[in-house]
């Protein structure tokens, strides 16, 4: 089966019931004798055309037509699973039909829908590179079938012998569904509701980000412990949803062919291999900063319980013994605190401490100075730290820099009889070294919430008197889980649309807000559609060649979403943003950022140039915001391109563009724009054609046997904003010279 499934749907008989009171209302009206594929098949059945006209016009009998069972609900499920782009209704209506068919389809609650007109089925869907179709037509089923389209033929007649392997028979759609993504869950068939994305969540989350995922997508609950059970649950899944407890390893990735997003409910993703991710073109999300206040204001708490002696003397009181001498409690006052991390939750934690009037002294060496100074913290080196603070407290991630950054080495340069807490990894303190520390009393005391291994059912430290123990449970706060929650659910269902989030790990951080930059990325990502249309064999090199004052992040998202769209026709791997660069790395394409003119005066724009015999440039101009590809070849245009498009190159003669409107009227492929461009009279130029219906195959090749013609290309190109109807960017693209 293909990475990428393209659906087209009949509209007669299959997302309708009945359809033979088409040919009833239309042989009693004319006093006709023809068969009902004669309206629901191809135009070539010798029907006049007014009569096909009357019956799917807007008095014709097509207006009677009921929705077939699970008809709606079958285009949802797709849409869903499929991604709205990949989904279409392919009809053999007359195209003068479109107005009246999308108000029926309307009426009776189907989602907006690409919908395609066209006599050629088949050829329509080889362009617009369908890989599965739906029909209940016999012989469009054996057609598609011919052209290597896989067809489910809606049909109880058995299966004849010698019939295409490509043609399976179901007797329904929900059968059809079943056969094209497997089969849904015991308790849930098509007409329940849609099929949306499948998430896999292995930790608990937050209720009302469970509600939230709930609205668009079937939920699978997994113990993300249990490996076995983990991937076979990812077999289908979207997206998998994970905290600190589960491991997403290289064997857990594979698991998931359709895997596209990976979410940590969290800010560390130490426990996702990262690397492996983004090799495989799966997407990264945390929640940087969502529980920030939580993890900090447990820290607080974990020292407050050590230096007021809280656990043993509530222990004690409870045990019915008034010991009020034996404890020694210390006021936090004219103490120096040691704060090992500055980002979110060790910004949090200086913040509050500075109310205790303690002296702040920190290491971070990616943090400015400046940072610093606002947080009233004063940069030592670490060494000093540790032979200066009273209190250590630890917030840095687990990286090979910090891994084991408190051992025993690091515990003898401590000042005798501090305080050590770790709210962080458990990764970053040697446990066995502390343990001994706390034993000996080189350590004071020490607040631990972190584990290397956790869920903790053994530790050095267990048992000891002078040290307490949490179970990772600095960022669970009520609040904290509500805010990792919100930001998980929503961005994760944001990136299964398609749309740019700000949380990626593997991405470059979005300096944009989500629109904007995904108008722009989409554009990108029709450029870079279009220039592989126009060089069909994998280059070189690329070249991006950015104008203006562009951020880089901005310039980084749009050369992948350009680059992987590119690639998905030079290359037959799976290709998305996020593994486009490393994709392009192994199969020996040099991807080359150019960066000009900087004027902040400039309208940004990017070109996207290829290298060889046969170089090709495409031009996207951005006024940030709205987006538009706006030169071919060094050819400006007046309009951005979009919609169904003929694009030649010839040279500038009178005639040249005369002779090709002539041949696509006399195929009936109706105009609906057109832009002209040239350098010089009589040289190179380039013409541009928005279409409203496929141009056949047997048309194009007409045309580039016109005098001057060096090359003509078809392709479908998405606007910069996702519509209804059949502006959806479909990835397919042919070209012929």
């Amino acid at each position: 089966m293909n990475d990428v499934i393209r659906l087209a749907l009949d509209l007669d008989g299959v997302l309708t019931e009945h359809p033979r009171i088409l040919a009833h209302a239309a042989n009693e009206t004319f006093g006709l004798t023809l068969p009902l594929h004669a309206f629901v098949d191809s135009a070539g059945c010798n029907v006049p055309l007014e009569i096909r006209r009357w019956v799917y016009g807007p008095d014709g009998p097509a207006r009677r037509l009921r929705p077939a069972p699970k008809g709606r609900r079958f285009v949802e499920a797709a849409r869903a699973a499929l991604g709205a782009e990949n989904v279409l209704i392919l009809t053999a209506r007359p195209q003068e039909a479109r107005a009246t068919t999308e108000e029926w389809l309307r009426e009776h609650g189907f989602p907006a829908c690409a919908i395609r007109f066209a006599d050629d089925k088949v050829a329509v869907a080889h362009a617009l590179g369908v890989s599965h179709a739906v029909e209940d037509s016999v012989r469009h089923a054996t057609a598609y079938a011919a052209a290597g389209i896989r067809c489910l033929l809606l049909t109880t007649d058995p299966k004849p012998e010698g019939e295409s392997p490509l043609i399976e028979r179901v007797p329904d759609l929900a059968a059809a569904w079943e056969r094209l993504l497997g089969a849904p869950d015991e308790e849930e068939e098509v007409e329940s509701g849609p099929i949306r994305y499948r998430i896999v969540i292995s930790d608990v989350i937050d209720p009302a980000a469970r509600a939230r995922l709930a609205r668009e997508a079937e939920l699978i609950d997994v113990d993300g412990q249990d490996v076995a059970a983990l991937t076979a649950a990812l077999r289908d899944a979207d997206a998998l949803i994970v905290r600190s407890e589960t491991q997403v390893t290289r064997e857990v990735l594979a698991a998931g062919p359709s895997l596209r997003v990976v979410a940590r409910a969290g800010t560390g993703v130490d426990n996702i291999d990262v690397q492996g991710a983004t090799e495989a073109g799966i997407l990264v999300l945390n929640a940087p900063g969502a529980n920030a206040v939580s993890a900090g204001e447990h820290t607080i708490a974990l020292l407050l319980a050590l230096t007021r002696q809280i656990p043993d003397a509530n222990a004690a009181v409870h045990a019915g013994r008034w010991e009020r001498k034996r404890f020694k409690p210390f006021d936090l006052q004219g103490k120096t605190i040691g704060i090992v991390g500055l980002g979110r939750v060790g910004s949090v934690v200086a913040q509050r401490l500075r109310a205790f009037e303690t002296r702040l002294i920190g290491y971070d060496p990616y943090i400015a100075r400046e940072r610093f100074q606002q947080l009233g913290v004063e940069p030592v080196p670490y060494e000093r730290l540790l032979a200066e603070a009273d209190v250590v407290t630890f917030h840095v991630p687990a990286t090979s820099e910090t891994i084991n950054m408190l051992d025993a080495d690091a515990i003898a340069r401590m000042k005798p009889g501090a305080i050590v807490l770790n709210c962080a990894r458990g990764e970053v303190v040697d446990q066995e070294a502390l343990a001994e520390a706390l034993r000996t009393g080189r350590v004071a005391a020490a607040g631990v919430d972190v584990f290397p291994d956790e869920p903790a059912h053994t530790s050095p430290l267990f048992g000891l008197p002078n040290v307490i123990l949490t179970p990772h449970i600095g960022g669970s706060s009520r609040e904290a889980l509500a805010a990792v929650g919100e930001m998980i659910s929503t961005t994760t269902l944001a990136a299964l649309r398609g749309e740019a989030v700000p949380n990626a790990v593997n991405l470059p951080p979005a300096s944009l807000q989500g629109p904007e930059l995904q108008r722009l990325t989409r554009v990108a990502s029709a450029a870079g559609r279009l220039l592989s249309v126009l060089r069909s064999a994998r280059p070189e090199r690329l070249e991006v060649i950015v104008q203006g004052a562009v951020p880089l992040d901005v310039t980084e998202r749009v050369t992948a979403a350009a680059l992987a769209e590119a690639l998905r026709r030079w290359t037959d791997r799976r290709v998305t943003p996020v593994n486009a660069r490393l994709v392009a790395r192994d199969l020996g394409l040099d991807v080359h950022i150019v960066t000009g003119n900087a004027d902040p005066a400039l309208v940004p724009e990017f070109a996207f140039e290829v290298d060889g015999d046969d170089p090709h440039r495409v031009t996207v101009r951005w006024d940030r915001n709205e987006a538009g590809i706006m030169e071919i070849d060094r050819f400006s245009l007046e309009r951005p391109l979009a919609g169904d498009l003929l694009i030649t190159r010839h040279w500038d003669r009178p005639g040249v563009v005369g002779r090709v409107g002539t041949i696509l009227g006399r195929y009936n492929v109706n105009i609906a724009g057109m832009q002209v461009g040239r350098h010089e009279r009589g040289g190179q130029a380039i013409m541009v054609l928005n279409v409203d219906d496929i141009i056949p195959e047997a048309a194009l090749a007409e045309i580039v046997t016109i005098p001057g013609i060096e090359s003509a290309y078809v392709v479908s190109l998405p606007s910069a904003v996702p519509e209804s109807g059949d502006a959806n960017g479909w990835g397919a693209a042919r070209a012929a010279r």
